[in-house]
């Protein structure tokens, strides 16, 4: 290189910085380019003539010039994009070998579900750099060479001047619907580090299917928004001796899914509203199907949501979502034998792309945007607390934007909330019943609005059912106010019904 080769391109990084920065000046865009010799000015680059001779136009030294146009103007463009918008046109662009372990394996994202396997790259990354530093989340930033990257993680600033090659440690990710958009956004960031700047980066991962975990990886980061071409960082998998090894295809083509028959009956729902249910199921393929239960329990409704199986099986395939990951996940398998047969995956949106097309979730770990995705191709289940309809649509729209209570609503098909009372003979169950049936939901925009819009249209209603029981006898008002321990409205009703035996009787 020499300084006629310089001041041209120091014309194209002006031309460059142009529509940002239209007042920058000649002599500004020499003293930027004089980075690329690894000069701080333009007289330097007169008083070394030999520093610039032995410059190359190449990664390293476009390195050093995205540093300073990132701290003297804020222009962010990553070491290759400038290679490239440097080179003569047409001319073949290489990605060089990194800085760190030149030979060494191909910088990419690499995956495990094994620490061990993570903790045995370590070691083999530390004999064969000689030492060099590694930049890690929690799996790896006990190792002595490692630099925690801290609670910005893979969003820290620091890491564009790391030198290329550098190992790189994510993790532990977990897969599940609670996190599931979070190692979405990490692993989508991992590529980001990967393809731009030529690391090596070695992902943890914490998974209820550990077969499919490739698959999943791929689906995360292929669904992110404004996707282009992060997937193609996706390169290996980290070997249980610590070795980068790639897999090619990173991802294979998820495997056919079976219909199993359920094991499920539909005896464990209440009479008044099993043949309506059946009805409206009896033909739906897709929608939201949200059940409630007045008894607080950590798998709430699921007897109503194992029922619901029996009466779906047309819908196609069925899967259970698993939430979140428990300190006791034994409490997972605390359910139905209908629901404990079904395949256990890791989010809504990796069932429903494997073709499952009946899946039952968790509504107090799901998004609303993630419901609004799949319910128009999909029939999704859920069972929540709630002793009456608003109680359970709240525990499903409790995590979204307020626009999305009037279009979730728009895709359920019904809603049923039961409550248990003990009587003389045992219990009786009284239900709250809601089913879409056609109906326009108009322009709803507020909770309020669509509580009263589900509650004027129940087919069964758990005041008549609890009247009855009151006026029979068969339940006292002590019962029923133990019964409903979190409604507002009890107090009210029980009041009213006290008042109203009191005007017959007089």
């Amino acid at each position: 290189m020499d300084t006629q080769q310089l001041k041209l391109l120091a014309g194209l990084v002006r031309g460059l910085l142009q529509p940002s920065h239209p007042s920058l000046a000649h002599g500004q865009s020499l003293d930027l380019i004089s980075a690329l010799p690894g000069l701080r000015n333009w007289p330097e680059v007169m008083a070394f003539p030999d520093r610039v001779a032995a410059a190359e136009l190449d990664i390293t030294s476009t390195g050093r010039l995205a540093f300073r146009l990132k701290k003297r103007y804020a222009v962010d463009m990553s070491p290759q994009e400038l290679l490239e918008a440097l080179s003569p046109p047409g001319a073949f662009v290489a990605h060089g070998a990194p800085h760190v372990w030149p030979t060494g394996p191909a910088p990419g994202v690499y995956i495990t579900t094994s620490q061990d396997a993570i903790d045995a790259l370590l070691g083999v990354y530390e004999d064969a750099t000689d030492g060099a530093l590694v930049y890690a989340e929690s799996a790896g930033n006990r190792w002595e060479g490692s630099i925690d990257l801290g609670e910005y993680g893979l969003w820290s600033s620091g890491l564009d001047r790391v030198p290329s090659g550098t190992l790189l440690i994510v993790g532990p990710l977990k897969l599940d619907q609670q996190s599931w958009n979070d190692a979405g956004e990490r692993l989508e960031m991992a590529c980001n580090h990967a393809l731009n700047a030529g690391h090596r980066i070695a992902v943890l991962l914490d998974t209820p299917t550990p077969e499919s975990i490739h698959e999943d990886v791929r689906l995360l980061v292929t669904s992110r928004p404004d996707h282009t071409d992060h997937d193609t960082a996706l390169i290996g998998v980290v070997t249980d001796a610590g070795e980068l090894e790639p897999r090619t295809p990173f991802a294979q083509l998820w495997p056919r899914v079976e219909l199993v028959p359920t094991v499920a009956t539909a005896d464990a729902l209440p009479a008044s509203i099993a043949g309506p249910l059946r009805d409206a199921l009896a033909n739906r393929t897709s929608g939201l199907v949200l059940f409630g239960s007045g008894t607080i329990d950590d798998h709430a409704a699921s007897h109503l949501v194992a029922a619901s199986l029996a009466l779906t099986e047309h819908a196609g395939p069925a899967a259970r979502v698993m939430p979140r990951h428990r300190s006791t996940p034994s409490k997972d398998w605390d359910v139905p034998e209908a629901i404990r047969a079904l395949p256990y995956l890791p989010s809504i949106e990796s069932a429903y792309a494997q073709g499952y097309r009946r899946i039952v979730y968790t509504p107090n770990y799901t998004r609303s945007d993630q419901l609004l995705r799949v319910s128009n191709d999909a029939l999704l289940i859920s069972g929540a607390y709630g002793s009456d309809l608003a109680q359970v649509f709240k525990a499903s729209s409790r995590y979204g934007a307020a626009q999305d209570e009037e279009s979730l609503l728009s895709r359920i098909v019904a809603i049923a909330a039961t409550v248990d009372i003990p009587t003389s003979s045992g219990t009786a169950s009284v239900a709250d019943l809601y089913i879409a049936n056609g109906l326009d939901v108009g322009t709803l925009k507020r909770f309020k609005e669509v509580d009263e819009f589900m509650t004027a249209h129940r087919l069964v209603r758990w005041e008549d059912e609890v009247g009855h029981l009151l006026d029979t006898g068969s339940v006292t008002h002590e019962a029923v106010k133990e019964a409903f321990p979190r409604s507002h409205g009890i107090a009210a009703f029980l009041a009213k019904h006290a008042a109203d035996r009191s005007g017959q009787t007089a």
